[in-house]
């Protein structure tokens, strides 16, 4: 992806380029003035124009600075002296132009009338690298190198001949590598072929073996980056960072010779034989390798290895708005046939929690409504143990206390699911649940209850926010890990935003060993844009985020609030303890501002099925629709044409009633000719609306419908890694792990076995 350049730098850039050359031309209209520099030409001010990326435009400043810094400072002091210092240049661009660098010594000791002497021009030379022909000849100068650089020597910097072609050859270096078209070539060419090698330090090679994360990066010779895939390369660089290993990139291979320095050092080389031609080839020759290999090649390779950390951080960053998006894209958990009698609507969860870490700690179950609010707390203190072997017979006794003790809690209660942490112990548990529930089932007749693994990465993070201290001051760490596993098999999306806080214990979540080669800021800007877009996809509904604590992190991230405005909304909804009746009121009644309002709307649910208490005669139905009230006269429309009822736009009642009878029956919507319907809005000076006109036939056919992925239980390889606290970075064919035998399990041998399997036989290639 090239990125733009701002508009606000180039135009900077510019003003001052056209600023030199007036200053320019105005010195050479005074009679004592000799100019021996380069003169800023027109063709120098359109390079601007052109320019598209950061490299480009660091290609026109250097090269502009390098010949006009002493105008620049000119410029400076006369602007001082006169108190109008109009933006001429950056701050960094004084620091530099008032260095007295190693071109402006030998600037200033005339070396530039030497360099002409070379034949060719950096702006020559830089036309030939350009058209890959000789388009301008090398002009060969009549003396020798040293002969001409006699007439250069002074007594102190450029006491003989040696030093002074040193000199020259430095300045022309410098003019070469600050041609813009020179380095666009270089770079392109630099980029294509160049070649990564690392090495491991002594740190690496103590500590980085086989299993160790960076062990495929640890000998690496002459690798092409155009090789390199996803973000193989930010490993390689958090490699280098965590001092395991020195990386590097050459254009060629270590110890071969430069192929494409060989192509270009034709450009700037006279083909003959002659004595004096060929030392002036040797002295161009030089000038053109230290201007590759000492100027270029090293800004290049600093540049690559930017470039390449940036897209392999953006590759990590996808996987991990993936990695988000599948977890916020999960649906609720549902049940078929759900009774909707109970007093508080939606499925009841019971979460559990035994904290294996702590063996004195009782395990504790919490149930929470459809809601999402708790209704009921129960404690476990022997949950923990097994009822069954050689345990302690007290630990046993009690384990079946607390089986009868659930027994009778979920037989009073009774949850639609049981949801357990996915780690340490679980599958013991799981079974130990499924058989509490099967003898229920069996004994009282009751509906099957599914008992459900849940990643509890969320519940880690969220027993020690202060948004769950705030909601539950005396509750201990394990029954807010219960009650987030219950919250999040109710409703994904809404537990996940819980983690969007002042905190950022959002990055506290599983992102892998990347995460810290990746800024925080970059990290939560990827995953809150997913959050906006998942969030806004399913819409919020603000009476509810009223009423309910834990709801309320989703407000944030609709479109146009964002925490400060959606904050301010929520305490001011709670102030006036009023519900909001329909969207328009958030201007009425709580004065949102317009662009705010059209911003926000479409995304912002009233629920008219759930809020009895809402004035019927407020109540606008596509509010409860995803469709935007700017377009509510197209959806009118629709639902009045579909029924074929009379157009009259006086009459509120009509409109009402046909998008009544419409949702009541949205299949006649099906015969609207909605094509014809945009072709007649384009007339109408409208844009093409025929996406929009589909998208409000489906709303109006199923309000608000959750497009999320259904819910589904976790895959045997997401418990496998759960359960192992494991990664697949972590545990991979071909690491060595360290495993603890825990117990053995036999089988009676088959009738027709050997008598050696039999006996019992050990096999190596399964594990049996």
């Amino acid at each position: 992806v090239v990125s733009t350049q701002s508009t606000g730098e180039k135009m900077k850039l510019k003003n001052l380029m056209m600023k030199v050359q007036q200053y320019q031309f105005e010195r050479t209209k005074e009679s004592a003035f000799i100019r021996t520099e380069r003169i800023l030409e027109a063709e120098d001010i359109d390079r601007v124009e052109l320019i598209q990326t950061p490299e480009e435009f660091n290609d026109v400043n250097t090269h502009f600075s390098l010949y006009y810094s002493s105008d620049i400072i000119d410029l400076q002091n006369l602007a001082k002296a006169n108190a109008t210092l109009d933006g001429l240049g950056t701050a960094d661009q004084c620091k530099l132009s008032q260095k007295r660098s190693n071109y402006k010594m030998c600037q200033e000791k005339n070396l530039g009338t030497l360099v002409e002497r070379f034949g060719l021009t950096a702006r020559q030379f830089a036309e030939n690298l350009s058209d890959q022909y000789n388009r301008h000849s090398v002009e060969q100068f009549t003396l020798m190198p040293e002969e001409t650089a006699a007439e250069f020597t002074d007594k102190r910097r450029f006491c003989d001949e040696a030093k002074v072609l040193t000199g020259a050859r430095y300045m022309i270096a410098c003019q070469i590598s600050a041609e813009p078209s020179v380095r666009a070539c270089v770079r392109q060419a630099f980029y294509e072929r160049a070649l990564l090698t690392i090495t491991p330090t002594q740190q690496g090679i103590r500590e980085v073996d086989d299993p160790h994360p960076y062990a495929k990066f640890k000998f690496i010779k002459d690798k092409p980056v155009k090789d390199l895939t996803g973000e193989e390369f930010l490993k390689m660089w958090g490699a280098q960072k965590d001092g395991f290993v020195k990386l590097s990139l050459s254009i060629c291979d270590r110890g071969a010779k430069d192929s494409y320095f060989e192509e270009i050092k034709m450009f700037f080389y006279r083909d003959e034989f002659s004595k004096l031609v060929q030392t002036w080839n040797e002295q161009r020759t030089e000038a053109l390798g230290l201007a590759l290999n000492k100027m270029l090649y090293p800004m290049f390779e600093q540049e690559l290895i930017q470039k390449l950390k940036e897209e392999a951080t953006n590759h990590y960053l996808s996987k991990c708005k993936m990695k988000l998006r599948r977890w916020l894209q999960m649906a609720p958990y549902t049940v078929e046939n759900l009774d909707e009698s109970s007093q508080v609507p939606g499925i009841r969860v019971l979460g559990l929690y035994v904290d294996l870490n702590e063996k004195d700690k009782p395990g504790y179950g919490v149930l929470i409504n459809g809601e999402g609010e708790v209704e009921e707390v129960i404690t476990l203190p022997y949950f923990r143990y097994s009822h069954r072997g050689p345990s302690n017979r007290e630990f046993a006794k009690g384990k079946l206390a607390d089986i009868e003790k659930l027994k009778d809690f979920i037989l009073e209660h009774k949850p639609h699911v049981i949801g357990l942490p996915c780690e340490g112990r679980s599958l013991q548990y799981q079974r130990d649940l499924q058989e509490v529930v099967t003898a229920l089932e069996q004994q009282h007749q009751i509906d099957p209850i599914a008992i459900e693994l849940v990643d509890p990465s969320v519940a880690k993070l969220y027993k020690e926010t202060n948004r769950s201290k705030t909601e539950f001051p005396s509750y201990k760490p394990e029954q807010k890990m219960a009650l987030s596993i219950c919250r999040r098999l109710r409703d994904p999306l809404a537990e996940f935003s819980q983690l969007c806080n002042f905190a950022n214990d959002v990055l506290n979540l599983p992102w892998g060993l990347l995460k810290k080669f990746v800024a925080s800021e970059r990290l939560k800007e990827c995953l809150y844009e997913e959050f906006m877009t998942r969030v806004n996809e399913v819409g919020v509904d603000l009476n509810f985020a009223v009423e309910h604590y834990h709801y309320q992190s989703m407000v944030q991230f609709v479109c146009g609030l964002g925490p400060r405005k959606g904050d301010a909304l929520l305490k001011l909804l709670k102030q006036n303890n009023e519900n909001l009746e329909s969207r328009t009121a958030l201007v009425t009644n709580f004065k949102l501002g317009s662009r705010v309002f059209l911003n926000c709307a479409g995304f912002i649910r009233i629920n008219h099925a759930r809020d009895d208490s809402l004035n019927t005669e407020n109540v606008q139905l596509l509010d409860s629709t995803r469709i935007h009230p700017e377009t509510y006269i197209w959806a009118t429309k629709m639902a009045i044409d579909a029924l074929e009822y009379d157009d009259d736009e006086e009459d509120t009642n009509i409109k009402q009633r046909a998008i009544e009878e419409t949702m009541e029956d949205p299949e006649k919507l099906r015969d609207l000719d909605l094509d014809a319907f945009a072709i007649e809005l384009e007339r109408q000076e409208y844009p093409d609306k025929r996406i929009t006109l589909y998208d409000i036939r489906d709303e109006l056919t199923n309000r608000y419908a959750d497009k999320r992925v259904p819910y589904h239980a976790l895959t045997d390889e997401e418990r496998f890694y759960l359960l192992s606290n494991e990664t697949p970075e972590t545990f991979k064919e071909g690491i060595i792990t360290l495993c603890k035998v825990i117990a053995i399990a036999r089988r009676k041998p088959k009738g027709d076995e050997p008598d050696i399997q039999r006996r019992g036989m050990r096999r190596m290639e399964c594990g049996n």
